[in-house]
């Protein structure tokens, strides 16, 4: 009994280490992204204030220039700010369910790929017939699990030089279930990716660039936290994932 009880605590032990590594490198892939969404407004910054120097200088500055600079300024700091508070909400403790909507989910997500995703010409679709679908669960890990489909689609686009990359989501619901499609054109993976590709440390990238966790806690944060499941399959073009969650659960302590 106490040996089966050892096992039990163990197990329970490398769960909670799997996810700290899950999230860490979920961490490290969103400050890159901040970066390279940030880099561009900087610039933008930049330039306004080096114009504006100049004008000043050779007295050419009109009060309506200024206005103009304030207001750009300020949108671009505003657009700034907003970044970091969807990450720091994203990495913010959250063990109660709340109700959200799924397509904001969705789009706070595709906001911390977008400029990675621009960089590399992905267009993503998204397809949602009803916009007020709810659920009742873990936001932020419903984003985190994204954030991994994301991630792995757009490496799978560099990686295979796909041309004119695409990312078709869509989101629908039967009864009490909500299911979301989320659908690549990067010439999908082998059959023995496919078998191993949601097991704990199996990855196909060279070691420094991927720890072999992130689809495994994807897998275990759906199945275990939002009583849904997730599967991949290839189809003619590329690689289909599908998330199926249930519209509510009972209101347990979150405890991956």
């Amino acid at each position: 009994m106490n040996k089966e009880l050892a096992y039990c605590l163990a197990c329970k032990e490398e769960q909670k280490l799997l996810q700290q590594q899950a999230k860490m490198a979920a961490m490290g892939e969103m400050i890159g992204n901040i970066a390279h969404q940030w880099r561009q407004p900087l610039n933008t910054l930049s330039a306004l204030n080096v114009s504006l120097g100049m004008k000043h200088k050779r007295g050419k500055l009109s009060d309506e220039e200024m206005k103009k600079f304030r207001e750009k300024s300020n949108l671009i700091i505003q657009n700034m700010s907003e970044t970091i508070e969807d990450f720091k909400n994203f990495f913010k403790p959250n063990k109660i369910q709340k109700k959200f909507k799924v397509h904001e989910a969705i789009e706070s997500t595709r906001r911390f790929v977008s400029d990675v995703y621009n960089v590399h010409r992905i267009k993503v679709n998204v397809d949602i017939n009803n916009h007020h679908i709810e659920i009742k669960s873990y936001k932020n890990e419903l984003m985190q699990v994204l954030l991994n489909i994301f991630k792995n689609t757009k490496d799978a686009v560099v990686e295979n030089k796909i041309q004119n990359p695409r990312l078709n989501i869509s989101v629908t619901e039967i009864e009490e279930q909500v299911i979301i499609h989320i659908q690549d054109n990067a010439g999908g993976v082998s059959s023995e990716v496919l078998e191993k590709m949601y097991d704990p440390y199996f990855t196909t990238k060279f070691e420094s660039h991927g720890t072999g966790i992130g689809l495994y806690m994807s897998k275990m944060i759906i199945e275990k936290s939002m009583n849904g499941s997730l599967m991949s399959e290839n189809k003619e073009e590329g690689l289909l994932t599908t998330i199926v969650i249930a519209k509510e659960i009972e209101d347990w302590s979150y405890s991956i």
